[in-house]
């Protein structure tokens, strides 16, 4: 009898723990959270430029520091570039030659045109006294036959001279583009900003298109921050942001979100390896600062809470 008693008070015990453990999942199912933080690195507005080289050859020289300020079209490497060097002064000294040349086909072409104009005075004015009876015939054709040939001459020189313009263009055109090959082992900043870091040393060889350096701009700073898909619909625009140094408790800045990606992303903020298997999505903000209560530096790794709507 008491083992029958005993048996059902422990039934109504485990029923009545099992409906307090469905409750209480229930209740932490239902809780809507106010805040989520998430991983982020301090950038500047619109990131950090990777700066690529816009020609292969060997290092020269390295014109500017990591960490110096540098403003649009400041040197900051230099290739070796005797060989475009030497080009671009055989074409100046073509195009000087050249010019000497036009120069000299036109005073050519000036006396011949004075000639002519005397000529064809001479040649109507042989006209009229052969009408008059004050000439013979031989004169005239005589005179009209120099006539001719200095017209053909005219037009020789005429076309010589507009010949050598053109060559001169062409010219000129080639010497722009020796420029621009010597231009192209200039490195220089294409914007202001701070260089961050150069790759190459003086001495090492750069291949084109290849990045050498990268380039901070003078933008504000924002955070870049991953907030996971489960909270990707509670984000908006102008939502508050805390954000702090990661690994210290203390507020380092505030803000609100100015961007939100359109998309769902692969995590990819401080990614250690391209082998994670994790597959859960993100969704990207920028977060634009309002307060700095710490000192920031580009690519510091933050915590950022986000308050949600």
């Amino acid at each position: 009898m008491y083992r029958k008693i005993a048996f059902f008070l422990s039934v109504l015990i485990l029923a009545s723990c099992g409906s307090k453990q469905e409750n209480s999942e229930t209740e932490a199912t239902s809780i809507n959270p106010v805040n989520v933080v998430g991983v982020g690195k301090i950038v500047p507005q619109g990131g950090v430029i990777e700066l690529a080289a816009p020609a292969a050859g060997i290092v020269m020289e390295i014109n500017a520091k990591p960490g110096e300020k540098v403003s649009r079209g400041d040197l900051i490497l230099t290739l070796y570039n005797s060989d475009e060097e030497l080009a671009l002064k055989e074409a100046d000294s073509r195009i000087r030659t050249q010019e000497m040349s036009i120069e000299s086909a036109k005073i050519t072409i000036d006396q011949e045109r004075i000639a002519y104009s005397d000529l064809t005075r001479q040649l109507n004015d042989a006209k009229e006294l052969l009408s008059a009876g004050a000439t013979t015939g031989e004169n005239v054709r005589r005179l009209q036959s120099e006539f001719d040939q200095k017209t053909e001459r005219l037009k020789i020189l005429e076309n010589d001279y507009n010949l050598k313009k053109s060559q001169l263009n062409e010219i000129r055109v080639q010497r722009a583009s020796k420029a621009n090959e010597l231009d192209k082992t200039l490195f220089r900043a294409p914007l202001d900003g701070t260089l961050l870091d150069i790759t190459p040393r003086e001495g090492e060889a750069v291949s084109m298109h290849q990045q050498y350096g990268r380039l901070s701009p003078d933008k504000p700073l924002v955070v870049i921050v991953e907030i996971d898909e489960l909270f990707a619909d509670r984000l908006d625009i102008g939502q508050t942001c805390y954000i702090n140094l990661h690994g210290d408790s203390e507020l380092a800045a505030t803000g609100k979100i100015n961007r939100i990606s359109p998309d769902l992303k692969k995590k990819s903020l401080f990614s250690d390896s391209g082998t994670d298997l994790e597959d859960r999505r993100i969704r990207e903000i920028e977060v634009s600062l309002d307060e700095i209560n710490k000192t920031l530096f580009i690519e510091s790794k933050v915590e950022c809470r986000v308050q949600l709507n």
